[in-house]
């Protein structure tokens, strides 16, 4: 396995510290995020981002539609619970395959 390298990179300090309590909600850290991110662009060889200046199909209007749903009291389902139903999912497949 490859050795660890540092990446440096300067952000607004009040932009650093949302966001690490963002992701420390969904159990993660600044730097699995950033690795997460950066094996999407390998994978997918793009930027795993929506640029573009039509607002309606901005990444923007989907954030602040999520933020939206969520202070009307939506909440998502937790990694357990999908995890879970896609094991069902895959043992029913076999069932019907034979397999």
């Amino acid at each position: 396995m490859p050795g660890n390298a540092n990446l440096s990179i300067r952000v607004d300090s009040a932009l650093k510290a949302q966001a690490e309590e963002a992701l420390s909600e969904l159990g993660m850290t600044m730097t699995g995020a950033v690795t997460m991110f950066l094996k999407q662009i390998v994978r997918e060889r793009a930027v795993p981002l929506s640029l573009t200046l039509d607002s309606s199909n901005a990444l923007y209007a989907d954030l602040l539609e999520a933020q939206t749903a969520r202070l009307n009291g939506y909440r998502g389902r937790n990694a357990r619970e999908v995890l879970s139903d896609m094991r069902k999912a895959i043992a029913e497949e076999s069932e019907h395959s034979g397999v």
